[in-house]
This record gives structure tokens, sequence and C-alpha cells, in this order.
């Protein structure tokens, strides 16, 4: 019923995902980027037909989001994830990124400590080192190919912390959290007096045998002492229109949220990206669940190449996310000359792993979303490259 076999080149569109391979010597529309976490997939039919209709009004004025808008959203969330909301809860902003700065900036104060849990997502730490907080890292533990948290650590870090940076799903490692898991988190958050900031923005990209827990739905502690970050733009492709649902129960909170939102970004919102969000929400679920097969269909594939090909490299297990997490240490290579090897011997441009922390350093972030014979042909040169340098 859809195509994910079409592949739009944007070498020259000003996609960020792009930027690298433009500015190498790889000129073959052979290779596209395995980085950044958007996808090279068209958009839904069904988003398109509601941009198209939007463009064809002609009007893009000053927006907000209405009730229908609304409506849409606390549907998604009940359908998709069993979590009922109240459409009072939604915020919207820019981004989840965005948000998290609004959040940081609006609910913690100049040398806060600030949780992670690394590897993890780079503008976590960004935005809290640039922000003028503390960085507490709470390191996950890889242990026989799987990651996993570290609570005692945790325990004593949210003594010196006020905000937690959550990612659930977690990116890069592939972790869905289990309910067990996100309940210890929360014990030692609210014992502590820790507010949880939850990044669930890949939370539709669930795989079987796994079950996504909203940090909001664990109990009524943790629905007061939270902040989800949601958006359609990874689920559906629509990062570039800039539109994300931020959902506070808590309403003193949501209003310090807002108090901060409207101080750096006002209160109105992206014209299309509200169309398209509300369109993917209404009738975009066929389109997702057919990704979710070709994406598993991707990652085992994937999987299988690099255990028949490189046995030393181990693979975490693919839970939730689009992105794969590979340890290359096997290589012997210092983390600029992995980068440098995939660059210049495989043209393969990855997600680095050291860009996720030090924790990261010699694993390769692979993102799944393309047209498989794209990855196929990125890992046969991968596997050319590996044997004329001798590291298989």
């Amino acid at each position: 019923m859809y195509d994910f076999e079409t592949l739009r080149q944007r070498r020259f569109g000003g996609a960020e995902k792009w930027t690298a391979l433009c500015a190498s010597s790889h000129a073959s529309p052979d290779i596209v980027p395995f980085s950044v976490a958007d996808m090279e997939f068209l958009v839904a039919p069904e988003i398109g037909g509601a941009l198209r209709e939007k463009l064809d009004f002609g009007v893009f004025g000053y927006t907000k989001a209405d009730d229908t808008y609304r409506a849409a959203v606390c549907h998604w969330m009940k359908q998709r994830h069993g979590w009922g909301i109240s459409p009072q809860w939604l915020v919207q902003a820019g981004g989840v990124v965005a948000a998290m700065g609004h959040a940081i900036r609006g609910l913690t104060e100049p040398g806060d400590g600030i949780l992670i849990q690394p590897p993890v997502y780079p503008p976590f730490r960004h935005l809290v080192r640039e922000n003028g907080r503390t960085l507490l890292t709470n390191p996950l533990k890889w242990g026989n190919g799987r990651y996993t948290m570290d609570f005692d650590d945790l325990e004593e870090k949210a003594k010196q912390a006020k905000m937690m940076l959550l990612c659930s799903p977690h990116n890069p490692v592939g972790r869905v959290w289990t309910r067990e898991e996100l309940m210890r988190v929360a014990e030692i958050c609210n014992r502590h007096h820790v507010l949880v900031f939850s990044d669930e923005i890949h939370f539709d990209f669930i795989y079987p045998g796994h079950q996504h827990t909203v940090y909001a739905t664990l109990d009524d502690a943790c629905r007061e002492n939270c902040i989800i970050g949601t958006a359609a733009s990874k689920s559906f492709n629509l990062a570039g229109l800039s539109t994300s649902n931020i959902v506070i129960p808590n309403e003193r909170l949501r209003e310090q949220f807002k108090a901060q939102t409207f101080l750096e970004a006002g209160e109105l919102n992206n014209y299309f990206g509200l169309a398209a969000t509300k369109a993917a929400y209404e009738s975009g679920a066929p389109w997702l669940d057919a990704i979710l097969i070709y994406l598993k269909e991707n990652e085992t594939f994937c999987r299988a190449f690099l255990h028949e090909h490189f046995p030393n490299v181990t693979v975490s297990p693919l839970e939730g996310t689009y992105l794969l997490w590979a340890d290359f240490r096997s290589f012997g290579l210092e983390p600029k000359e992995l980068k440098q090897f995939m660059h210049q011997e495989a043209a393969l441009f990855l997600g680095e792993g050291y860009t996720f922390g030090p924790e990261g350093a010699g694993f390769e972030r692979v993102n799944l979303a393309c047209p498989r014979r794209f990855l196929e042909a990125a890992l046969q040169r991968l596997l050319n490259a590996a044997k004329q340098k001798r590291y298989i």
C-alpha cells in the first residue's frame, strides 16, 4: 500500500543529515547517510494530502492549536499507548529538545544538578552545560551485549540533582525500559525530589516482545512529578515542521513551563506542523504499522549481515527506536580513526559513538530508516573496506 523504496536526494536542500556526505568526495547516488535520526521515506499520503489542502487554502497566518488538534493528540495517546490525557495538559513547543531547554531554564536554577544516562542523545549533555547547570552522569551499564541502569549510582547522584533527563525509549542504545525499571527510577527521583523530564519521542517505535510504559502512567506521584516530551516528528518524519506536544499533568509545573515557553518562543505554532500532526494522529496509523514491519526487516538484515561477516562486532538488542547501536571496538581504532575509516574508506556516514559521551567511544549508531537497497549497499561497502584494511 505504501512506497518505502523511493528515495529523494536531499544533498542540496539543507538537510542536516546530509551535511557531512555533501562535504565529502562521495558523489554516488547509491550513498545515503545513516546518521541524524530522520527517515529517508516519503511522508504518509494522508499527511501529504492534508498539507496540500492547507497549501491550497493559501492563508498562512498566526496559528495556535485548536480543540480538534488537541482531540487528535489525546486520541492517539489513548489508542496507541493506553494513556488517557486531558487536553489541558498539552503544551505545544518547537520540538522536544527546545522544550527540554525551556524546562531546564524555567524549572531549575543555575548550578542545579541535572542527571543524564550516557551514552545518550548529545543535546542532553549540551543543554545542561550550556545553561549553566551541573552535569551529573549516571552511565548505563554495558554487559553481555545489553544495557541496564545502574540504580546504586542513580541513588547517589539523585541526592545532588534537581532534574533528570530520561530517554525512553533510549537513544542510542535501543532499550525500551520495563515498567519495573521505570518504577525504580521513580522511587529514587520522588524520594529525592528530582523532577523527571521524560523524552519519549521514539515511543511509537516499539518492536514485538516489548511494551513501552509512559512515565506519567506509573502512579499518581509520578504523574505529578514529570514532563513528558512527545511529537509526531520521529514517528511520521515531520521534524522539519517543528511541532511537539509536551504533556504536563501537574498544573503548577505546566504554568511555569508555559511562562518560560512564552518568554522564549511566544505562544504561536507552525501552521503546517499542526496540520501534519493532526493528520498523522487521525489517519496515519496504517502507514506507521507498515513502517514498523519494514524497519524490523531492515534490522534483521543488518544484524544477520554483521553477525556473519563481523562476528566480533556486538549489536545491542533493538527493542525500540529505528537506531541500531553496534560495538566496533574490535577494530582497534581510536574514535576519530574509526570515523575516518567509515567516512573515507567505507563511505559510511553514521552516528559516531563518541558524540553520545565518552561511554560511546568505539560504537556506531546506524539509522535503519531508509530503503533497504541502500542499507545493503552500505554494509557491502563496509565489508569491502574492512577486508582491505584487514580489520576482519
